[in-house]
């Protein structure tokens, strides 16, 4: 009998019923596992990337507007404040769909 490994058996799209080790299975959901933490990773510093947050003079540089205006969009739901540790903050991405691209 020949072996394959369940990775080679799944990319072939055959037709098969498997009779497998518990080894392999387990070598096999550990490989689906450090490949989902691997996507999570990326995912996470996307994320992270996209919410940077700004202070209310980066922001308001960034808009070319006053801090007022500022306080007035948080007021009228246009752009809102994030805060932390009583400080606002405004998110990168939040900014950028504002203008309608990317700063």
């Amino acid at each position: 009998m020949t072996n394959h490994s369940i990775s080679d058996i799944l990319a072939s799209d055959a037709n098969v019923i498997l009779q497998i080790s518990a080894r392999d299975l387990k070598e096999f959901a550990q490989n689906i596992l450090v490949g989902a933490k691997s996507i999570a990773m990326i995912e996470a510093e996307a994320a992270a990337t996209s919410d940077q947050l700004l202070t209310i003079d980066e922001a308001a540089e960034l808009l070319s507007v006053s801090k007022m205006t500022l306080y007035r969009w948080d007021q009228n739901g246009i752009l809102k404040k994030v805060e932390i540790g009583g400080k606002r903050r405004y998110r990168k991405s939040d900014i950028d769909r504002l203008v309608g691209c990317k700063i």
